[in-house]
């Protein structure tokens, strides 16, 4: 009896070696979820860079600009991003740069300039303020956030090459009051009372490019809404968001109280005795 259950138990063994059925090994390699490759980015001092391109226009008119965004991440979050703004390639000013934090944004540019001896300027301190990775009212750095969008998936496709590997393209459309509803990030950009009428009704067309590890490679959003300023004209954006280096080493740190200057001590404030 006792050699029928040894000889039973190295065959079932053999057998779950050979077919991988209940392996621990099957479990680590088989196919995650992209909320489930974004939730394990989302360490300590790790992050990913994204460049963007804006258009936007109503009424003939047609404007651009560029944006690139450095993000950290650490305890399942967003910890900071250090946002770069660049209205026109041929702009002999700097780029506007924003540092947030959980709590605080600090700003460097011409939209606030600081005094002599000073880097930064404090520029907003709120303890509801936080940073996030978004395009396109589309939040990349919140795992529930982001499978509430794929979840409107209507079409894929394979996408190309984009940050070194080959990508599949999940395509769809979310409206504002759906955003408004899966993400954090949606709420805090659009404002505390949910949109409502034609407003909530406004629908994003996305496209996301998915690498073979499932984390966002590059997004495309555009979407048209009603805007009501003594006339009605209808204004159109396109956004084209590239990502590149995940999981890359990050280090965004808090500007020091030395370098940092407060709102009344910028160099355009009417209270400085500089300006």
């Amino acid at each position: 009896m006792r050699r029928w259950i040894a000889t039973m138990a190295v065959a079932v063994t053999v057998s779950v070696a050979v077919t991988g059925i209940g392996t621990a090994a099957d479990a680590q390699t088989g196919p995650i979820s992209p909320a489930d490759a974004l939730r394990r980015q989302l360490v300590e001092n790790r992050g990913v860079a994204m460049s963007e391109v804006t258009t936007w226009g109503r009424g003939g008119e047609k404007n651009s600009s560029r944006r690139k965004t450095r993000t950290e991440f650490g305890k399942g979050t967003v910890t900071a991003t250090d946002v770069s703004h660049i209205d026109r390639s041929d702009d002999p000013q700097p780029p506007v740069r924003f540092l947030t934090f959980t709590g605080r944004t600090y700003c460097q540019g011409w939209i606030c300039p600081a005094p002599e001896g000073k880097t930064w300027v404090l520029f907003y301190e709120d303890e509801k303020t936080r940073p996030f990775l978004t395009t396109g009212g589309i939040d990349l750095g919140d795992p529930a956030a982001l499978q509430a969008v794929l979840a409107t998936t209507e079409a894929k496709r394979p996408g190309g090459v984009y940050d070194s590997t080959r990508t599949t393209i999940h395509q769809g459309t979310i409206t504002y009051a759906q955003l408004y509803n899966a993400s954090p990030a949606f709420r805090d950009h659009y404002g505390r009372k949910p949109p409502t009428g034609r407003a909530a009704k406004v629908k994003i067309s996305w496209r996301l490019w998915l690498g073979k590890d499932q984390l966002v490679r590059r997004v495309q959003t555009s979407w048209t809404e009603l805007v009501v300023n003594g006339t009605r004209i209808r204004e159109f954006h396109v956004i084209d968001a590239r990502l590149t280096g995940w999981g890359a080493e990050t280090d965004i740190p808090v500007p020091s109280a030395d370098e940092t200057a407060k709102q009344g001590d910028r160099r355009d404030s009417p209270n400085n005795t500089l300006s």
